[in-house]
C-alpha cells in the first residue's frame, strides 16, 4: 500500500516533488520498477518522467519512505536530474 505524505511543486524547475510511504508488512521492499508503477497510476504520468531520489526503509521495519521528483517534459528531466554512477560511466 503506497501512501502520500507530502507533495511540493517546483515551478521554476518543472517538477514535482512528492514524498510517500509504502507499507509492506511480511513482505521484501519493493523494487525501483514495481515502486515507479506505483507512481505511475496514482499520478497519471510517463514512467520516463519520474526520478526516484531516495528510498529508505528502516532497519527491521515493514514502512519505505521514499522521495520521488516528476517531471513535466523529458527535457526538463535530461537538463536537471541527477545522475546515477552507471549513467556517468557510460557516457
Amino acid at each position: 500500500m503506497i501512501r502520500k505524505i507530502k507533495e511540493t511543486q517546483f515551478p521554476l524547475l518543472n517538477r514535482i516533488e512528492v514524498v510517500y510511504e509504502i507499507d509492506h508488512a511480511k513482505q521484501a521492499t519493493p523494487k525501483r520498477e514495481q515502486i515507479i508503477k506505483q507512481i505511475v497510476a496514482e499520478m497519471k504520468t510517463s514512467e520516463n518522467l519520474i526520478t526516484l531520489q531516495k528510498v529508505i526503509t528502516g532497519f527491521g521495519t515493514a514502512k519505505t519512505k521514499l522521495i520521488a521528483e516528476i517531471y513535466k517534459t523529458e527535457e526538463d528531466l535530461q537538463k536537471l536530474a541527477k545522475k546515477n554512477k552507471k549513467v556517468k560511466e557510460e557516457q
